[in-house]
This record gives C-alpha cells, sequence and structure tokens, in this order.
C-alpha cells in the first residue's frame, strides 16, 4: 500500500493529483490519500480510494484514541501535524509526497517517526521558493521526481541531488482534438498568483477589444473587458479548449523568486490540439516552440500582443500548431497509464525508465 500525501485536498489546480492515483488504482495498485487541509469546497471529483483528511476543532476528540497510542509508542514532543499522519504511516509500506513544502516536512517526520521510507515529487513553488527544511526533505527521499529537465539539473546544481525525469499523466485516449481554427476565443486557465501573469492577460484583452474574446478560468476578481468565470471543475475546464483559438499563459518570475515549472493547463490544452501563446520560463521551453505555438519574452506586453494577433490573422496557422502541439504531447509521453507503471515501479524500489 502506498500512500499519498498532498497540503491541500480537494484542489482543483491539482488535478494531476487526482489522476496519477486514479491510474495508479486502474493499473491494480493499493492506493490512499492523505491531505493536511482542505483549498476548494466543491467541483472536485471524489477519489475511489480511501481519503483521510486531518481532523481540525472538534474533529481532534474522535481521532484522540489513535494519537494517544501513537505517542505512547515513543514518548516526545510531536507536533499534531505529525502525530495524526504517522498513524496512517504505520498501515502502509510506501509515502509519496506532492510538493517538497510544508506537507513533506510532516510527512517526513511521521515516515522517521514510523520506519517508513518516502519519495517526494518537486514542483515549482516548493523549489523555487524553498523552505528552510528543504535540503533535509530532498536528502531524506528515497528518491526524488520532477516533471522538467530544467528542474533535474536545478536540483542536481543546488542540492547533489539526482531527479527522475517523469512527465506527468494525462488520459489522452480521452481527449478529442478541438478545432482552434473555428474559434477567436483567447482562453487562460490559472491561479490568480504573480508568477501566472494574468495582469498581462487582462491588459492583453484591453488591447485587442473587439479582435477576440478572452476568457480567463481563475479565482481572479472580475476584470473587464477579460470574461473571468471563476474556479471550475477540471470537466468544465477540458471542455473550454474545444471552444478555445489559443491558450495564453505568460508566465514571469515573481519577485519573490516564485514562477511555474510547467503549467498543467498549458499541457492540457496543447493535447486538445489548441495552440499555446507563452514565455521562455524555466521548463516551458522543453514542450514549446514555434512549431506548436509561440514563446515570447516574460513580462513583454507588446510582443505577446503581436503573437496573438498573428495567431488570430491566421486560422491555418492556428490549426497546423494545434495539431503540431496534441502529437507533441504524445510523443513525449505524457500518459497517465504510462507514469502509472513507472511510480509503481518506483514505489516498490526499481528504477523506471524516463524515457
Amino acid at each position: 500500500m502506498t500512500l499519498y500525501v498532498v497540503r491541500y485536498h480537494p484542489a482543483l489546480s491539482e488535478t494531476f493529483v487526482r489522476d496519477e492515483l486514479c491510474a495508479l488504482h486502474e493499473a491494480g495498485e493499493a492506493v490512499a490519500l492523505a491531505a493536511f487541509d482542505p483549498r476548494d469546497a466543491a467541483g472536485v471529483e471524489p477519489l475511489p480510494m480511501a481519503v483521510h483528511a486531518q481532523p481540525h476543532r472538534w474533529g481532534w476528540l474522535a481521532a484522540l484514541p489513535s494519537l494517544v497510542r501513537e505517542w505512547l509508542r515513543g514518548p516526545s514532543l510531536v507536533p499534531l501535524r505529525v502525530l495524526w499522519p504517522t498513524t496512517i504511516v504505520r498501515k502502509v509500506d510506501h509515502v509519496h509526497v506532492h510538493f517538497a513544502g510544508e506537507a513533506a516536512e510532516w510527512a517526513r517526520a511521521a515516515c522517521l517517526r514510523a520506519g517508513r521510507p518516502y519519495t517526494v515529487t518537486v514542483h515549482a513553488v516548493d523549489l523555487y521558493k524553498p523552505r528552510p527544511a528543504l535540503p533535509e526533505v530532498l536528502r531524506g527521499a528515497a528518491a526524488v521526481v520532477a516533471f522538467t529537465q530544467y528542474n533535474c539539473e536545478l536540483l542536481s546544481r543546488t542540492y547533489g541531488v539526482h531527479a527522475l525525469r517523469l512527465r506527468f499523466g494525462l488520459d489522452l485516449d480521452r481527449v478529442a482534438p478541438a478545432a482552434p481554427e473555428l474559434s477567436r476565443r483567447v482562453l487562460c486557465v490559472a491561479r490568480n498568483v504573480p508568477k501566472k501573469g494574468l495582469d498581462l492577460v487582462v491588459e492583453l484583452a484591453r488591447r485587442l477589444g473587439d479582435a477576440a474574446e478572452v476568457v480567463i478560468v481563475s479565482d481572479l476578481p472580475p476584470s473587464p473587458p477579460a470574461q473571468v468565470l471563476g474556479l471550475l471543475p477540471h470537466a468544465e475546464v477540458l471542455a473550454l479548449h474545444s471552444t478555445a483559438a489559443l491558450f495564453v499563459i505568460p508566465c514571469r518570475q515573481a519577485p519573490d523568486g516564485d514562477m511555474d515549472g510547467l503549467p498543467v493547463a498549458l499541457v492540457e490544452a496543447m493535447a486538445r490540439g489548441v495552440p499555446v501563446v507563452t514565455t521562455a520560463v524555466s521548463g516551458i521551453p522543453e514542450l514549446v516552440d514555434e512549431e506548436v505555438g509561440w514563446l515570447v519574452p516574460p513580462d513583454d506586453i507588446g510582443a505577446l500582443e503581436a503573437a496573438v494577433r498573428e495567431a488570430l490573422a491566421d486560422p491555418e496557422l492556428r490549426r497546423a500548431r494545434g495539431a503540431a502541439a496534441r502529437a507533441r504531447v504524445r510523443a513525449l509521453g505524457f500518459e497517465r497509464t504510462r507514469l502509472a507503471v513507472q511510480l509503481a515501479e518506483l514505489f516498490c524500489g526499481a528504477d523506471p525508465v524516463s524515457e
């Protein structure tokens, strides 16, 4: 049994964790999930396996007997956020953590206490805006996974850690192609955080005027002339891809150092055959070039507008680059059944093939 540990569940912007768990479950692997806090109350499909939620407020009373029994195994000053996962970790063979942040610190302490190995997938904020305990989390892991070569090299250069580069998994067989040549909708899907560059998307909408409909799926406040739909269930986001001429996400490095690794929403759009306009930040150029979209410098609204206008002016170019984007996602192995096999090998101590 492998226990996945995350900071937040449910979380609309972390559907890749759900897809990963479902792929492992469908492959016959025994998996469960433990989460410390919820983020989004609705719109996340339930998981077909056990989900353990950390108690809050009066919920701690029901958990008290198991917490006391765990504490008596080794009495010491142990935070509840370590004691609680330890009661679950003792029942599994392996722990895998998504994001090497706070949840990984608590999971590491629980695994040390229970004598279980753990692995960790590093993403973006946990690496580019690291917590002080990151080196300990990385050193203690049986293996470290990253989704981009950029992150693998950064982990090696900065922390001396060899990370396994795996592609995150999409259900490509169920992804119908879009028809970007038939639309004039510019779509962006992103949380409202500085590194996503949503302020540039709003300015882009102002500059384009009636030349395009700019739609943003985000927790961004209403921002005319862009149409902000709010956070949506994953299925509705995927359906929106079929209505888009372009997917735009002008990623940047935020003032605090945070930036994207490789936005999942970007890869999902490409998987549908939607050409993309984005920036040459971190791992994005590993996937995007002029064959599948447009790469512009970060924080260059002029270049962003020019790329979008070029795309909107040429439906055949959008169609061709969208088709190439779809083919590239498949060729590079962003497939969830493949990922499930690789992770199952990793969790049992084997060395999965990353290519």
